[in-house]
């Protein structure tokens, strides 16, 4: 990468170069470990300036911070500079958080959709089911009138969350790039591993706070349990108990009990495709006998005691219920706390991501009061706002052993 044409072209034409930029690194035309904060700083502001800096770094802190600041004020070109460094900068510490954060492995929190908002909490209005009332009509006589009921579901609180990495004058002057890379790598990997941990949170309901945090809000019912027996105020049984995950017959209950559930305002059976298996890695090597391995039927009774008829035939999972991708990891075994728990539904439609605002990385450049107490010159923010909540716990099914 060619340093001196990036920040040249940058300041004749910033928002093409921005855009062109932002491309390259998304495209792999550039990678991150190209930048140099040290080539940045000499032709954004001199290698006189760099050389002063560097020589007054350890007993003359003050005086660097003053050279920055001249370079701003007195030099022609000095904004323009000091808005290079900061923007070029941005754009590279934008694309290492993100390759961080934005990673296939986390599948849990990938499978939640997300919706943006711009509130912290909500009350989603909505309208109960027609149901099946279509009548026959005489000739004649007036057609049935129907009608529908008043619904709604309220949302959690949506929470900030973010992390600051630093670049000291050292990270510029003595080529330290690579440990400010390493700092924003890590941004970006532990946002990532904490919003991965609340999706698991969320679907296992587990809790989140002494609030339960991500538990259904139905009407004025208060924050329900997303699993349990039919009883009271848990108006559904989606818990199925003693049934450890063998074979084909356990994912055969959990269906079962899918599938029973009725809708609460028709009474009808509600409209749900089995999509996700979620298991600790326990029971991960368990998931292929009991959706893919062969099926044995044996019928004893005839002439020959010792020898009962039999037939195999292919696992008809599959057929019956669908495709089905078995989702698992140890954070989903931490988080849960159980070797033999597992979870089986459609988390795309049980659960969603309440998004304030995405993740975001903010940078500072030199001149702030960091910069005169600790030589901060540089520093990239991440943040995000939102909050996990779950739409329709019936959904889901909860198995244990």
């Amino acid at each position: 990468m060619n340093t001196a044409k990036l920040v040249e072209s940058y300041k004749r034409h910033p928002a093409e170069t921005e855009a062109g930029l932002r491309a390259s690194l998304r495209g792999g035309a550039i990678r991150t470990d190209d930048l140099d904060l040290g080539d940045l700083f000499v032709e954004c502001f001199g290698w006189n300036n760099f050389r002063h800096c560097r020589q007054n770094l350890g007993d003359c802190a003050e005086r660097a911070h003053g050279v920055l600041r001249a370079a701003r004020v007195e030099e022609s070109a000095g904004a323009n500079s000091t808005t290079a460094f900061l923007n070029i900068t941005q754009q590279f510490a934008y694309e290492r958080v993100l390759a961080a954060y934005d990673v296939p492995a986390r599948v849990f929190v990938n499978a939640i959709p997300t919706r943006p908002s711009k509130f912290k909490f909500e009350r989603i209005p909505g309208v109960t089911h027609v149901g099946d009332e279509s009548d026959v009509v005489e000739e004649g006589k007036p057609y049935p009138e129907v009608g529908v009921g008043e619904d709604w579901t309220d949302t959690p609180e949506t929470r900030k969350r973010g992390m600051v990495a630093r670049a000291t004058k050292e990270a510029v002057f003595f080529d330290q790039t690579g440990e400010f890379m390493t700092k924003l790598d890590s941004l970006g990997e532990w946002q990532g591993v904490s919003d991965e941990k609340r999706a698991i949170t969320c679907i296992v309901d587990a809790g989140e706070t002494p609030k339960n945090q991500y538990r259904y809000r139905w009407r004025n019912y208060g924050p329900l349990p997303t699993y349990g027996d039919n009883s009271g105020l848990h108006s559904w049984d989606n818990l199925v108990a003693s049934n450890a995950l063998v074979d084909y017959t356990d994912v055969q209950a959990a269906w079962q009990c899918l599938v029973e559930m009725l809708d609460p305002a028709t009474g009808e059976p509600q409209n749900v495709t089995v999509k996700h298996i979620c298991v600790p890695p326990a029971l991960a090597f368990t998931v292929p006998f009991a959706l893919k391995g062969m099926v044995r039927r044996t019928a004893p009774g005839f002439a020959t005691s010792g020898n009962p008829a039999s037939a195999e035939i292919p696992n008809p999972t599959g057929d019956i219920v669908g495709q089905i991708q078995a989702m698992s990891s140890q954070l989903f075994r931490a988080v849960s706390g159980s070797d033999t728990t597992w979870f089986i539904g459609d988390i795309g439609a049980a659960f969603e991501q309440i998004e304030n605002w995405p993740l975001t990385v903010t940078t500072m450049g030199a001149g702030s009061q960091l910069e005169f107490d600790q030589d901060i010159i540089f520093q990239s923010k991440v943040s995000k706002r939102s909050t996990f909540s779950t739409v329709q716990p019936r959904k889901m099914v909860k198995c244990t052993a």
